[in-house]
């Protein structure tokens, strides 16, 4: 199951349908206080009886009016047909075009054409849409696409499959479902819907339960995780340890947690900050008297480590409720360890950009007291600085970080974040990323390097909030190798310097440009643009201007057309390799790995 898409409409701040894509991995929600981060959240909860219509003066002109319609959400799913059967009978019933019930009916073997149809393109996409009572579900698959709601009390053509696995559909019934909404699609849903879980920053899950029929399948309230854990800590001891080990690098007071058994039939949290091995209870925390972070963090991991199948994890403002450090930990976890969910980010700051690779941010922005959103894909986040200036909010936000790396340009700051996250995982979650302003101060005649750099430097020790410095990275450009040792020796080895004459030497592979050149709308030929850049190589005669060959490449094959630009195409390309052609980059993983001192051994292929 994946869900791609909620949408809200006449609600709060909304007035008119406002629709949010979602994608695998990080979707990150950023926007001012009561711009409707929140809100779009709230389909997740699927409350049919929602009804706050919006009010403003785009839909109340006059004084004393009322708002006409009714609230409306909707959540859009794209799932296989299988997922839809009922998990005891094995029986999928799913709602099709009336259509079919002459194709079927007059056909030899009802067989052909449905499974044929299903087996070929088994994906189902399911809009359910609701509120203020009302609701109504749409059904798109190979077969078509039938609208049932709520309001309709006629009947609707129903196909029944056996489905005892999730590659064999049978074809075994053609009748009418009487009510659109009957028990059975009720209970569809339902069962589809338990895989959005939603925390906010209010104190959230109890940290006491009883026992309840599912001990493994967290509740989407997470109103079983006592439970939950008590089981798991009896059953599977070793994945008891990795959700502790999670705990305590979020949480470093807490080396332990624990569910155990109260009068009562009832099971109770608690939190030790010594390992078991100390033999300590009587220094155990209950859940209810920690902050209110940590039952949600660990209701959060117990999904991660627990899913089979992909499950939907909306997390309404961490910053809220989490350190800096201890969000960037809990996102780099489930980056790394819940590759399979789907997660909603909402944020004031753009501190959560730097800690993830998002797959799409949306921003909201209430314009005449209603909320507008728009959406940017992960990859095109420099088109969205404005949008976050409006807010007060830098992408580089040094809260919370551990350390600043200082570079030279605009499109290193956006290159490097990317690279540190392939190459020094280690370390990128904690490293901010700032460009040097003025870089030719370091070859004013007269001016020491080491004063310099050391200018640099007192911006990171001046205060507490602001990390320590790990280098000022320059490109070599014309400067020899003796002259960069001499610099970086007189700067204390602060700065650094690359060991190819730029970042754009890095970037000389011709199918790279290649793509480059096609997201431009060009259409170049891959050979003859291997041929330019050999023959541009040759003929440097020992030294290579990146930017000079890319630039010549450009014009060629776009008749001048389309000009190269640094700051949009270096870091198209550099994501291209890391995708593509990793082993290409070998050099520069190197360097920066050796940059922070980390071992090369460790390098990963």
């Amino acid at each position: 199951m994946k869900l791609t898409a909620l949408a809200v409409e006449n609600y709060k701040s909304y007035l008119e349908k406002q629709s949010v894509f979602v994608e695998h991995g990080f979707n990150i929600f950023l926007g001012g206080n009561n711009a409707g981060k929140t809100t779009m959240l709230e389909p997740l909860d699927i409350d049919t009886t929602i009804h706050i219509p919006h009010r403003s003066i785009k839909n109340l002109r006059e004084f004393g009016t009322e708002p006409a319609g009714w609230s409306t959400m909707s959540i859009t799913l794209e799932i296989e047909a299988y997922e839809m059967r009922d998990p005891q009978s094995r029986i999928l019933k799913m709602p099709i075009p009336e259509s079919w019930r002459e194709r079927i009916h007059g056909h030899s073997n009802p067989v052909d054409g449905i499974t044929q149809a299903l087996t070929a393109n088994s994906k189902v996409e399911l809009v359910y849409s609701f509120g203020a009572g009302r609701h109504s579900l749409s059904t798109t698959s190979a077969l078509g696409t039938n609208f049932i709601d709520s309001a309709s009390t006629s009947s609707v053509l129903t196909l029944t499959l056996d489905a005892p696995d999730d590659r064999n559909l049978k074809y075994k019934d053609l009748n009418n479902m009487g009510g659109a909404f009957n028990g059975e699609t009720i209970a569809m849903l339902k069962r589809l819907t338990n895989s959005f879980y939603r925390f906010s920053a209010h104190r959230r899950p109890a940290g006491r339960c009883a026992e309840t029929p599912h001990p493994v399948v967290l509740a989407p309230d997470a109103a079983n995780l006592a439970y939950c854990l008590n089981v798991l800590q009896s059953m599977d001891a070793h994945g008891h340890q990795i959700l502790c080990e999670w705990i305590n690098r979020i949480f470093p007071a807490v080396q332990w947690v624990q569910a155990s058994p109260r009068p009562g039939n009832v099971f109770e949290i608690e939190c030790l900050p010594l390992p078991p091995s100390a033999r300590r209870p009587d220094l155990a925390v209950p859940l209810d008297k920690m902050g209110s972070g940590i039952g949600n963090v660990i209701a959060m991991l117990y999904v991660v480590l627990t899913a089979r199948i992909p499950r939907v994890i909306a997390i309404d403002e961490p910053n809220s409720f989490l350190h800096p450090k201890a969000l960037r930990e809990l996102l780099q976890i489930f980056a790394v360890e819940g590759k399979i969910h789907q997660y909603l980010l909402t944020a004031h700051s753009a501190d959560v950009l730097t800690a993830v690779v998002p797959s799409l941010v949306t921003t909201f922005e209430v314009n005449n007291g209603a909320t507008v959103i728009q959406q940017v894909k992960g990859g095109e986040l420099a088109t969205i600085r404005e949008e976050l200036s409006d807010l007060g909010i830098r992408m580089t936000e040094l809260h919370g970080r551990d350390r600043v790396l200082w570079v030279e340009g605009q499109t290193e700051e956006l290159v490097l974040p990317n690279l540190l996250r392939s190459f020094c995982p280690e370390v990128a979650p904690g490293t901010a990323t700032l460009r040097v302003e003025h870089t030719g101060t370091f070859e004013k005649k007269g001016v020491d390097p080491k004063e310099v750099a050391a200018l640099y430097s007192r911006l990171t020790t001046s205060t507490a909030l602001v990390p320590p410095m790990v280098a000022i990275l320059l490109d070599r450009e014309t400067r020899s190798k003796a002259e960069c040792a001499r610099l970086s020796k007189s700067s204390n080895s602060v700065l650094r310097f690359l060991d190819e004459p730029m970042l754009e030497n890095y970037v000389l592979h011709p199918h790279a440009i290649v793509h480059a050149l096609k997201s431009h709308g060009e259409s170049p030929n891959a050979s003859d643009v291997q041929h330019s850049l050999v023959e541009l190589l040759s003929s440097s005669k020992g030294h290579v201007d990146g930017a000079k060959v890319l630039k010549s490449i450009f014009e060629k094959f776009t008749d001048a057309r389309t000009e190269f630009k640094k700051t949009r195409d270096v870091p198209f390309m550099i994501n291209w390799l890391l995708e593509n052609e990793p082993d290409f980059l070998m050099p520069l993983k190197e360097f920066l790995r050796s940059l922070f001192n980390l071992p090369q051994k460790k390098l990963a292929n």
